[in-house]
C-alpha cells in the first residue's frame, strides 16, 4: 500500500477536500511568486530603458499595479495554504491514527505479545506521523513545483521556442537529479531506521532487566550495544545528509546553466533577439522555477520516509475494522458470552520428542492443577491455553467455542487472564496498581482483593518501586494475583503463584482466590514441592514428568 493511497483512504471527506485545496493554493502561490519575480525584473529593466531613452509616453502604472497585486496575492495565498495544509495534516493524522488504533484492537494476543519492544507503538506514532505529514510536507510542495515548472516552460516555449526547449531539458535533468538523490538516500534512511529500532529494543530490554544486569556487571555491555546502534544510525543519517547536499549543489549548477541559457538565447543572433526587459523577466521567471526545484530532493525524501512508514503500516491498515467503538466486525470471531468454557483438544504437553496430547474441558467452577519439575513445560501449557503460543493443530484451544488464536486481544482479555511468573508492576502505589484492573473500585474492594491474595498486611498507599522492586518476590506475586482477582475473569491462569511463599501463606492465598472467584475456571501451575496444596479442590491434575510423559490424574 503506497503512502498516498493510505493517506487518501484513511482521510475523511473534509480532509480530502482540504488536501486538494492546499495543493491548489500552494501551486497558485508559487505561480504568483514566480510571476512577481519575472514581472518585477521586467518592470525595473523597462523603467531603466525608458529613463535612458527619455520616453515620456511609457506608462508605469499598470506594471506597478501588477507587481503589487502579485505580491499581495502571493502573501495571502501562502498564508491560506499554510492554514489549510496544516489543518489537513492534523485531520489526516487523527483519522489515520484512529483507524489504525481501532485495527490494533483486532490483533491477536500472540501477535500483540511480539510487539512488547515498542514496535507497535512506534508504528502508531512515528510512522503515522510520517504518512500524515505528507499533507503539509509533500502534497503542496509537489503541486507547486509541478504547476510552476509547467507554466514557466509553456510561457518560454511561446515566447522563445529554443529557450523553452532548453529549459525543458534542464528541468528534466534537475528532476532526474532529485530522484536519483532520493533513491540513494532511501538506503541510508532504512539503515538508520533499523539501527534506531535496534537501539530502542536494547533500551527496552535493558531497562526491564536493569537489576539483573547490575548483578552480572553487564550494564556497560548493554550500553555499548545501544551506543553502537545509535552511532550506526547517526552515520547513516550523515550519509543521507551528504547525498542531499551534493544533490542541492548539482541543482544550483543546473539553475545557473538554465538562467544563462535563457539570457544567451534571448539576446544573441538576429532571430532570437528580444528586448532586454523581456530577457531579464524570463531569466528571473526561470530562477523562480529552479528555486522550487532545489527543494525537490527534500520533498522526495519526506515522501520516501512516508512510503517506508506506509509499508510498515500495511498489516494494520489491511485489517477489517470493528463497526464502531465497543462493537466487533462480523468478520472477526467473537465470544457469545463472558463465561465461555476453555477447551483443550489434543494440545501437546511435555518436552522433547515424546510429547503427549492432552484434551480437557475446563468448565466454570473447575480447578485444574498443572504440576511437574522445572523445565517440564508448565508455563508452555498455560501460554498455549492463553493464546500466547499457537499449537500445531488449528483449533486445538477453543475459548467460548472459538479458536483462541483467531480472537482479538480485547475479546480474550474480557474472558481470560494469565498471571505470569514475572508479571509487570507499575512504579506507583499498591492501590494504583490494583486500579489498573478495576479503575472504579473503592478502597474496601481493593482490600478484599488483597485479603484474597493473603496480602492484607500491606497498606494501599505503599509504594511498589520500579517494577515492584520495593516489594519482596512473594509480595510482587500476590499483588499481581490480587489485581487479577479484581478482573473476575471467567478463566484465570496462574503460573507458579506459590513461588517465594511458605506453605502456610501459599495455602491461604490459593484458598482465598478460589473463594473470591467461585464461578471462574482456574488453571494453576505448581512446582513439584507444592503440587499437594490443592488435593481437596482440584478437579483435574495434569502431571508433567521429566521423561516427557504426561499423565492425567482425575
Amino acid at each position: 500500500m503506497t503512502a498516498f493511497r493510505l493517506l487518501w483512504t484513511a482521510a475523511d471527506r473534509e480532509v480530502r477536500r482540504d488536501l486538494l485545496f492546499a495543493a491548489v493554493l500552494a501551486g497558485t502561490a508559487e505561480l504568483c511568486a514566480a510571476g512577481l519575480l519575472g514581472v518585477s525584473g521586467w518592470f525595473l529593466t523597462s523603467c531603466a530603458v525608458v529613463t535612458a531613452q527619455a520616453n515620456t509616453t511609457w506608462s508605469w502604472m499598470y506594471p506597478s499595479g501588477t507587481v503589487r497585486a502579485l505580491a499581495l496575492g502571493r502573501t495571502g495565498l501562502r498564508y491560506s495554504e499554510r492554514l489549510v495544509s496544516h489543518g489537513a495534516l492534523l485531520g489526516a493524522t487523527v483519522s489515520l491514527r484512529s483507524r489504525l488504533v481501532r485495527a490494533a484492537t483486532t490483533v491477536s494476543a500472540r501477535e500483540l505479545r511480539n510487539e512488547r519492544d515498542g514496535a507497535l507503538m512506534t508504528r502508531l506514532t512515528s510512522d503515522v506521523g510520517a504518512v500524515g505529514g505528507m499533507a503539509a510536507q509533500v502534497v503542496p510542495p509537489l503541486a507547486s513545483i509541478g504547476l510552476t515548472a509547467t507554466v514557466v516552460v509553456t510561457l518560454l516555449l511561446v515566447a522563445s521556442p529554443p529557450a523553452g526547449a532548453a529549459e525543458l531539458l534542464l528541468l528534466a535533468l534537475s528532476a532526474a537529479t532529485a530522484v536519483a538523490a532520493e533513491r540513494r538516500t532511501r538506503g541510508h534512511q532504512r539503515t538508520a531506521a533499523e539501527a534506531w529500532a535496534t537501539a530502542r529494543a536494547a533500551l527496552f530490554s535493558g531497562r526491564s532487566a536493569l537489576a539483573e544486569l547490575r548483578c552480572l556487571d553487564a550494564v556497560d555491555l548493554v550500553r555499548d550495544q545501544v551506543a553502537h546502534a545509535v552511532g550506526r544510525a547517526r552515520r547513516a543519517e550523515d550519509a543521507a545528509a551528504s547525498v542531499m547536499r551534493r544533490a542541492r549543489l548539482r541543482l544550483r549548477l543546473l539553475a545557473m546553466a538554465g538562467q544563462t541559457a535563457v539570457l544567451i538565447l534571448a539576446l544573441s543572433g538576429p532571430v532570437f533577439t528580444q528586448p532586454a526587459a523581456d530577457a531579464i523577466g524570463e531569466v528571473l521567471l526561470v530562477a523562480a522555477a529552479y528555486e522550487l526545484m532545489e527543494t525537490l530532493p527534500q520533498v522526495l525524501r519526506d515522501q520516501g520516509l512516508a512510503a517506508d512508514s506506509a509499508l510498515r503500516l500495511t498489516d494494520l491498515a489491511g485489517r477489517t475494522l470493528p463497526e464502531g467503538p465497543g462493537t466487533a466486525s462480523p468478520a472477526t470471531p467473537q465470544l457469545t458470552g463472558p463465561k465461555g468454557a476453555l477447551v483443550a483438544h489434543e494440545v501437546p504437553v511435555g518436552v522433547g520428542e515424546d510429547r503427549t496430547l492432552w484434551s480437557a474441558v475446563i468448565a466454570p467452577r473447575s480447578v485444574v492443577v498443572v504440576t511437574g519439575p522445572n523445565g517440564s513445560g508448565k508455563s508452555t501449557v498455560l501460554e498455549t491455553l492463553a493464546g500466547r503460543i499457537t499449537p500445531a493443530a488449528p483449533g486445538a484451544v477453543l475459548l467460548g467455542g472459538v479458536p483462541i488464536g483467531s480472537l482479538p486481544a480485547g475479546a480474550i482479555a474480557d474472558t481470560l487472564t494469565l498471571v505470569e511468573a514475572e508479571d509487570w508492576i507499575a512504579d506507583a502505589t499498591i492501590a494504583e496498581n490494583l486500579r489498573q484492573a478495576a479503575p472504579g473500585a473503592d478502597d474496601d474492594t481493593l482490600r478484599a482483593a488483597l485479603a484474597a491474595a493473603a496480602l492484607e498486611q500491606l497498606p494501599l498507599h505503599t509504594p511498589t518501586g520500579s517494577l515492584g522492586s520495593a516489594l519482596s518476590q512473594g509480595q510482587r506475586r500476590r499483588l499481581v494475583i490480587a489485581r487479577a482477582v479484581l478482573r473476575a475473569p471467567a478463566v484465570l491462569l496462574l503460573d507458579e503463584p506459590t513461588a517465594g511463599l511458605d506453605v502456610r501463606t501459599a495455602v491461604r492465598m490459593l484458598t482465598g482466590v478460589i473463594r473470591a472467584l467461585p464461578d471462574s475456571a482456574l488453571v494453576i501451575a505448581l512446582p513439584d514441592r507444592h503440587h499437594d496444596l490443592l488435593p481437596f479442590a482440584a478437579t483435574r491434575v495434569l502431571r508433567l514428568q521429566p521423561t516427557s510423559q504426561a499423565a492425567i490424574v482425575e
